[in-house]
């Protein structure tokens, strides 16, 4: 083993550890929304939510059950040694992850701060969408490599919840003001983490394909 593996695996330990912390925070602090509800409003969006419960609470669910689901599904090897439950999980992801698509797709044409506003959290909504549907599609054809890729990317979209709660503090101290810091982490919270999404989808299919040539590669006698 060289000793690239092990530093690498435990990075991939760390990392998959950091999501988990992060998106199981995330996920209670938006369960509460359906407990304590206003007491908890961002106060420049309760009025909208306050508005639209039919929206909030079901985008506040089911982001929940989809953010904290999925950072279970990508710990190392629990496809391979509990199959089964990976597929039940997998199963309530995709409708968690379907039911807060929608949701969300509705209150962004509510969104705070106007049309810029509006169309990145309708990009991000619509993006959650179509990457989940087709991830499960993938999988109905038992193209397992590319469900994994395009599960990767509807992760990388629903951790938007994280990624938003962490960004906006320090754009509003960027910017002196909710509004604007709303309008570019309207975008800012999902754009890089597709990115990297698919930086890693690429470098991880470049790295399968080098090791699949090379273990067929003749061995000189």
């Amino acid at each position: 083993m060289t000793r690239q593996g092990p530093i690498a695996k435990s990075l991939g330990r760390a990392a998959r550890a950091a999501v988990t912390f992060f998106a199981l925070a995330i996920a209670l602090y938006a369960l509460s929304y359906l407990f304590r509800r206003e007491r908890v409003f961002p106060p420049d969006l309760a009025a909208s939510f306050l508005a639209r419960p039919w929206g909030i609470y079901p985008h506040a669910l089911f982001g929940a059950i989809a953010l904290a689901l999925g950072s279970v599904q990508f710990w190392r090897n629990l496809p391979y040694s509990h199959p089964a439950l990976h597929r039940t999980l997998g199963t309530i992801y995709v409708v968690a992850t379907l039911g807060t698509g929608a949701a969300g797709l509705y209150m962004s044409f509510f969104a705070f701060g106007g049309a810029v506003t509006q169309l990145g959290f309708g990009l991000l909504a619509v993006s959650v969408l179509s990457t989940t549907a087709i991830a499960y599609r993938r999988i109905r054809r038992r193209d397992v490599a590319r469900h994994r890729e395009w599960m990767l990317r509807s992760y990388a979209l629903i951790f938007a919840a994280v990624t938003l709660r962490l960004e906006l503090p320090i754009l509003i101290g960027i910017f002196h003001g909710f509004a604007p810091a709303y309008a570019v982490v309207a975008w800012l919270c999902w754009l890089p983490n597709l990115v990297l999404a698919e930086l890693y989808v690429t470098a991880t299919r470049s790295t399968a394909g080098s090791t699949s040539r090379s273990a067929r590669t003749p061995v000189p006698s």
